[in-house]
């Protein structure tokens, strides 16, 4: 793969450990689907505004899943993460539903939230994919 210039990676975490009734509930019932929604418009449209990949994934622990998980994507740029998070209606949708829990639940809210971002520049990337097919990863970008 050649390097790009301002290649920008996202990890995007929810960890909702700590929460109970009404709190969990409305974060499985409301929240999270239309977060899967938005994570799965980028894996699989995202191309088109800049996402070169995007996988949603629940982390498991002793084997099974545990009650956290993190969206993580590759972008063009910081611009093209940033457009997509201040406009695009799958993001919009994501924070209104975010904002309404937050709301409804105020201080009490248990879900813990957070955003790891990096901008690598061309000298700073290095991608090595062994025995893999050549749709993997960031391969076959211009």
């Amino acid at each position: 793969m050649r390097p790009h210039h301002g290649l920008c990676l996202i990890r995007s975490g929810q960890d909702w450990q700590d929460t109970v009734g009404e709190d969990r509930e409305l974060y499985l019932s409301a929240v999270e689907p239309v977060l899967r929604a938005g994570m799965d418009f980028l894996r699989d449209e995202g191309r088109a505004i800049g996402c070169y990949a995007n996988r949603y994934l629940r982390v498991r622990s002793d084997g099974e899943p545990s009650d956290r998980s993190f969206g993580m994507s590759w972008w063009r740029s910081l611009d093209a993460l940033e457009r997509w998070s201040e406009s695009h209606p799958t993001h919009v949708a994501i924070f209104g539903e975010a904002m309404k829990y937050l709301m409804k639940m105020g201080p009490s809210a248990k879900l813990r939230l957070y955003h790891e971002v990096s901008v690598a520049g061309p000298d700073e990337q290095y991608f090595e994919y062994l025995g893999c097919h050549e749709r993997t990863g960031l391969l076959g970008l211009d």
